[in-house]
């Protein structure tokens, strides 16, 4: 049916948001009672307002995920109380609790506002664990968004600022929402990665509901893998441990249906189905009921029962039509929200220009008076200054020419900005249709011919597939960052970089391409390098140039990343060992800016403008791509970046 992919696809996106909503939210559900009695003592005993202020956070917190209202009740007299006492860290504390309940009342739009609240106030305070908390929960916000960049980007601040000792759960739940978002991004191999070291942490000891949610983002990545074996048993680990919630086991049991359906034990299949179907209708939830009526009409389909995988196929339709278009309104809000703070951000910046310019009129006022009375007593000072006057605004006028000789010139190299920015967007938009016509083509081909085809041609049709969709993705994610740049009032966000991480990251994005080929990578980066520069422009930028790098180095050959600081600039550069380009078709692409493309060793095919995309990328951000090359030599790329201090 078309609708297969179609359903499968969605399934994951809203499956995969519920899996990482619940981790936040199914941390203290269990023995709140004899705890909120606990601390409604304590809070009795307290001896002044401050202490009261965390107690009622504290209280708020055990209540929230099970009495919603009850705790918004304690964070309200939280605030207060730190308000009245300018408790900063308590204020901070309510704002982030008051975060966590929008979240769990599914006000989405308010939540970030509460976050934005609480972020400045612990980073005055230097509070490690509340900024952790903080971006972890604007990573669960984001990824509802599918911002999945700014979600991972969230989630890994939050573990560069949680003690992976002292505060072990909270570092292995952010591990945990990381596999999530690899796989929603489809980077399975990391998903895997980091749900296994999930689990090998919690080997030492750790919560056993996150180690459920660990397994279950284990199961259902080698699911999506097509290991059906592994994603039965880990599921099955998953359904184990203590206390793992019923939305979870009806999860889990769903995906193992799937994967017996597709290993064609349809009975067993069946089973599991029939064990969850009370409880799916009992929960009424309908991110679990989406997750079952598609386990369902995949047994119906295997069985050729067409009639009832239709009727499941239409249940399906309607309720994720209902999910999507509650999505979207959510989507619609949270646009609104950061257009108001955008709004408000602007007013407040002409507000203190108007202020300034009152204090600058009031200055001016008060030097008027002081030389109208000097000059009613000497003539001759009022001369002098007239005098001095006409000379200041000839001076002026002498200036304001020279000025606008430079706005004369600065406005012809704007047209020929804007000249040739029509030109990238005409071949953007050229580069972006074809692949996605190529990949159309492919993907029709294989569903109107796949039972004609043989195995060996299916993974042929396959692997053209993959390569399309990876030039492709490269191609969007570099037009997007450069459309960013390009935006009126865009802001780089400069925060600090380590590029050894990042080059890191970088090549276990690339890994299967790279073990295709058996290339050797040394990363000669030291680790404890240093910059300020954003961090998602140097990601795509060394991306792009892996992506080059292995294309063209032949099979056994060697990639090299290294860097050269001097006091200026921070060389971090690529050296492969590959067929190299000429200075000629070197200059088309960096100087020219013209179209250039070749295949690679292995035939993989180009959209020769992503080099001319992070060009212009680095230039907006004060750097630039150098190149060294001889053919049949190799080639070094270096991306060349300001030191800012």
């Amino acid at each position: 049916m078309n609708l297969k992919f179609k359903k499968s696809l969605v399934i994951t996106q809203t499956i995969n948001w519920f899996v990482l909503l619940t981790i936040v939210a199914t941390v203290n559900l269990y023995s709140q009672t004899p705890q909120i009695d606990s601390l409604k003592q304590e809070l009795k005993k307290a001896a002044n307002d401050t202490i009261r202020s965390d107690f009622n956070e504290r209280i708020a917190y055990e209540y929230l995920y099970y009495q919603p209202d009850s705790a918004k009740r304690y964070i309200d007299k939280a605030l207060e109380l730190a308000q009245l006492n300018n408790y900063q860290r308590g204020i901070a504390k309510a704002y982030n609790r008051m975060g966590t309940y929008y979240i769990v009342t599914s006000k989405y739009p308010d939540a970030i506002l509460e976050f934005q609240k609480a972020l400045p106030l612990y980073k005055a305070k230097n509070d490690s664990l509340g900024l952790s908390e903080s971006y972890g929960n604007l990573g669960v916000l984001e990824f509802y968004l599918r911002d999945y960049e700014s979600s991972e980007k969230n989630f890994r601040q939050a573990l560069d600022y949680v003690d992976s000792v002292n505060n072990r759960n909270q570092y292995i739940k952010y591990i945990v929402n990381l596999s999530g978002v690899f796989r929603e991004k489809r980077v399975l191999d990391s998903a895997v990665y980091y749900s296994k070291k999930a689990l090998n942490l919690i080997k030492g000891g750790g919560d056993p509901r996150i180690a459920g949610v660990a397994y279950f983002n284990l199961g259902t990545a080698r699911y999506f893998l097509g290991s059906y074996d592994d994603a039965i048993a880990n599921l099955n680990l998953a359904l184990q441990t203590s206390n793992f919630p019923v939305q979870f086991q009806c999860l889990a049991k769903s995906y193992i249906a799937q994967s017996y359906t597709a290993q064609g034990r349809l009975d067993e299949a069946a089973n599991e189905l029939l064990a969850i179907e009370q409880q799916v209708l009992d929960l009424k939830d309908q991110y679990v009921i989406l997750a079952y009526y598609e386990a369902r009409q995949k047994l119906h389909e295997a069985n050729n029962n067409t009639a009832e995988a239709l009727a499941y196929a239409q249940k399906y339709i309607k309720l994720n039509d209902e999910i999507h278009n509650r999505e979207q309104s959510n989507i619609l809000q949270n646009l609104k929200i950061q257009f108001g703070i955008e709004e408000q951000q602007l007013e407040n910046e002409l507000l203190r220009s108007d202020a300034e310019m009152q204090a600058l009129q009031i200055k001016h006022q008060r030097y008027a008076i002081i030389g109208i009375s000097v000059l009613i007593v000497l003539l001759f000072l009022l001369l002098f200054i007239l005098y001095r006057m006409y000379s200041y605004k000839k001076s002026a006028n002498r200036i304001l020419k020279k000025e606008q000789q430079v706005l004369n010139t600065s406005n012809k190299n704007l047209t020929a900005i804007n000249h040739q920015k029509n030109n990238l967007f005409s071949i953007v938009a050229h580069d972006v249709k074809s692949p996605v016509a190529a990949v159309l083509s492919s993907i029709n081909l294989l569903h109107n011919n796949y039972k004609n085809f043989t195995s060996e041609e299916i993974e042929a049709l396959s692997e053209e597939l993959k390569k399309q969709t990876s030039n492709l993705y490269y191609l969007i994610d570099s037009v997007l960052l450069w459309a960013k740049s390009q935006m009126n009032g865009y802001k780089f966000i400069i925060s600090e970089v380590h590029p050894h991480k990042v080059v890191s990251e970088v090549v276990e994005a690339e890994e299967v391409f790279i073990e295709r080929k058996n290339l050797k990578i040394d990363c000669l980066i030291p680790k404890e390098d240093i910059i300020f520069t954003d961090r998602q422009v140097v990601i795509v930028i060394m991306r792009n140039l892996l992506s080059n790098a292995i294309k063209f180095t032949p099979a056994n050959g060697k990639i090299t990343f290294s860097a050269n600081r001097t006091a200026e600039v921070y060389e971090l550069s690529i050296s492969d060992t590959g067929v190299g380009i000429s200075k000629a078709d070197l200059d088309k692409v960096l100087i020219k800016k013209e179209r250039f493309s070749v295949k690679g060793t292995n035939d993989e095919a180009g959209n020769g403008i992503g080099l001319i995309l992070c060009q212009e990328i680095a230039h907006q951000i004060g750097g630039e791509i150098l190149a060294t090359s001889q053919p049949a030599n190799g080639s070094t790329f270096t991306l060349k970046l300001p030191i800012i201090k």
